[in-house]
């Protein structure tokens, strides 16, 4: 009752769990209709005519819209505000010092220059430095004053700046004087004195009024009626045509004249979430239930698959580039703490969710499927000193390679090929390199195991294997040998070499609690301890040698799948020795269960093959005679007993692989033993 209560919590989970992300992405995903047609400028239309079914304005493109906000920026006339106190009180002060020193017989001239001085004011006095240099490159600028909150337009030529008052007005005063008389006035007082700046630029009210011109650029330049046909089938793509079907698509996905239902849009988003998902529960339930039974797997899996849906379809709403999303962490995640055809579904279902949406749909997904399967084959060793910045190089370089592909085979000239979408591949590139920083925290999070991880464990220093190697000196090597013949084996069969090297390592840690009743270390007493005992007693001490190494391992936090292999490395099978030694003494007894082991069967090719390394290694140590048909049948025998029992039914082993693996533990028994042929007598 216990078990079926935790099973149904745990399916409840689950469908908890898949229910949540289908709303998430539902609700993630644009409300209107994507648009379906895809054209380039020089091809043909391959679709039916399109007749409009609606008005729409035909938009300005981008480089128009440039153009015009050029032309505002080399137009649009800077704000100047008049400071009527300076020129009041310069010509205030200058009236009175005039009359205080120069003699009363040069009263005309006085007045000449006094007038001089009013005109230069009138006609506004600047700061050269008060005009911005984008200006000063303008000579037929226009300016426009602020006088008592009314705006007048002088031309830049007609304003003067200190220097050119003074010249202007000595200038002028020359043509109207004697020359001595001039030079008498000028010796007495100093009309520069008295030139100071009258209008200020004033930047906010500039600004402003650009903006405001900008913001009045109209962005549409012509519409087109409901019922005009935009274009016919097999019809050559030209300019014009492009700039009726990007307005006609703006439109369509803004949902402008939408002709259909948006609640029919929605139902159509719900089964697209609904198919991509449950695809996903079936190929997870199906083919890798060690990743579906447990429910962090799940999470961690269905995170990445909302926020990265969720972000692509964000960065196209805002009309940056789609490229911009660092997508193949997906794969790099998943890759680094599943097996790769994991890692390259869950990253298709996320492409499938993007597709429909994306610009481009088939460069996208052409692009991003190549990036991402290179990326999921380089990452599974990532942890490799040096091998992170090559893999990003390479995702890098086929991000690049797939989108020049499409781009000649649209249009079979390198001159549009978008030099700027290759230097945003470089910062998705960048990206990448900074999210794959965060496998560590996802690791410890949903407690996954990564490779970096593996290596860690994998060294013998490490308290658990020196406590091993110390108290069960023949345990530690016999888990050595094991390590390397699974090794072997998982390198052939394309598996997981490290994590079942580990397994291997760890597998008989729990023989450290008593390591005198273990035949390999018979040595520490000299004689077997079993021989004193009851059949039974035996196996018990045996078979709990793994309840002990799972005690071991959770004591010193051993990762679960590490653990696992502690847990099946004998599956369900029975203490051989022991169980036809109580047959002996108990002929009429029918109840075997205290010679079993606690299983469960290994559940993937890892476990499979430390279970078959296991078995081969321990019957090796008892050939009496050392030969190459000793060692075949050897290994014939016990993997045949193996396959016979059922241990490997819930194992992803193929016949192949399992007839792959008896020929590598064949070869590399031989190895061990330095099996030599036999040679002809000399005579």
């Amino acid at each position: 009752m216990i078990t079926d209560n935790k099973y149904a919590i745990k399916t409840w989970k689950k469908l908890a769990l898949f229910t949540g992300a289908s709303i998430l992405l539902v609700l993630s995903l644009p409300r209107n209709s994507a648009f379906h047609y895809e054209f380039q400028k020089g091809k043909q239309w391959m679709y039916e005519d399109i007749i409009s079914p609606f008005d729409f304005p035909i938009y300005k493109t981008d480089e128009e819209l440039f153009d015009d906000r050029s032309k505002i920026m080399q137009t649009y006339k800077p704000y100047f505000q008049y400071d009527a106190f300076v020129e009041q009180q310069q010509l205030s002060v200058f009236s009175a010092n005039l009359e205080a020193q120069i003699e009363q017989k040069y009263n005309h001239e006085k007045n000449i220059l006094l007038n001089l001085l009013k005109d230069a004011y009138r006609r506004y006095i600047v700061q050269k430095n008060d005009i911005p240099q984008i200006f000063t490159k303008r000579p037929q600028l226009v300016i426009s004053v602020i006088k008592n909150n009314i705006y007048k337009d002088y031309p830049i030529s007609e304003v003067f700046t200190p220097d050119e008052a003074y010249r202007h007005i000595s200038s002028e005063f020359g043509k109207k004087t004697d020359a001595a008389v001039m030079q008498y006035i000028f010796s007495k007082i100093d009309i520069g004195n008295y030139i100071r700046t009258n209008i200020l630029f004033d930047e906010a009210v500039t600004e402003k009024i650009k903006e405001q011109l900008v913001e009045n650029i109209s962005i549409t330049k012509g519409i087109i009626q409901a019922g005009t046909k935009l274009i016919a089938k097999g019809e050559t793509i030209n300019s014009k045509n492009i700039e009726i079907l990007e307005s006609f698509k703006k439109e369509y996905m803004n949902g402008e004249g939408f002709p259909g239902s948006f609640w029919l849009v929605m139902a159509g988003q719900i089964l697209l979430v609904l198919i991509c998902l449950f695809q996903l529960y079936l190929i997870l339930g199906w083919y890798q239930p060690e990743i579906f039974n447990r429910t962090q797997n799940l999470a961690f899996i269905l995170l990445l698959i909302v926020v990265s849906a969720f972000g692509s379809i964000q960065v196209i709403k805002s009309g940056m580039n789609i490229y911009l999303v660092p997508l193949t962490v997906v794969p790099i995640y998943t890759g680094t703490f599943f097996r790769s055809r994991t890692a390259i579904f869950i990253y298709l279902t996320i492409i499938m969710l993007i597709f429909i949406y994306a610009p481009n749909s088939f460069e996208f997904a052409f692009v991003s499927l190549a990036a991402g399967i290179i990326s999921v084959s380089q990452f599974r060793t990532w942890y490799r000193r040096g091998r992170l910045f090559i893999a990003i190089g390479l995702i890098f370089l086929f991000y690049c390679l797939s989108y020049v592909t499409v781009c000649l085979i649209k249009d079979g000239l390198f001159e549009n090929i978008n030099l700027k979408t290759l230097l945003i591949f470089g910062v998705n590139a960048v990206f990448v390199l900074f999210g794959c920083q965060l496998i560590y925290v996802f690791e410890k999070i949903f407690g996954f195991l990564s490779n970096s991880t593996l290596m860690e464990l994998s060294d013998t220093n490490r308290i658990l294997l020196r406590q091993l190697a110390e108290k069960a000196p023949g345990t530690f090597q016999h888990s050595m040998q094991v390590a390397n013949l699974a090794e072997e084996v998982m390198r052939q069969i394309n598996g997981e070499t490290l994590l079942v090297r580990v397994g291997a390592l760890y597998h008989d840690i729990g023989k450290i609690m008593n390591p005198e009743y273990f035949i390999e270390n018979l040595q520490l007493t000299g004689y077997s301890l079993h021989e004193k005992m009851k059949p039974e007693e035996s196996a018990k001490i045996i078979i709990k040698h793994v309840e002990d190494g799972i005690t071991l391992a959770k004591k010193y936090n051993l990762p679960n799948k590490i653990i696992d292999f502690i847990r099946t490395h004998h599956a369900k099978s029975n203490t051989r020795y022991f169980l036809s030694k109580y047959k002996e003494q108990h002929p009429d007894a029918t109840d075997f269960s205290a010679f079993s082991y606690p299983g469960p069967n290994p559940y993937c090719k890892e476990l499979a093959v430390l279970m078959m390394a296991d078995s081969i290694e321990a019957a090796s140590r008892s050939l009496q005679t050392i030969t190459h048909e000793s060692i075949s049948d050897l290994v014939e025998k016990i993997i045949n007993y193996q396959i016979s029992n059922g241990y490997f039914n819930d194992s992803d082993l193929t016949f192949n692989e399992l007839t792959l693996a008896k020929e590598i533990f064949k070869s590399k028994l031989k190895n061990i033993y330095h099996v030599r042929i036999e040679y002809p007598k000399q005579i």
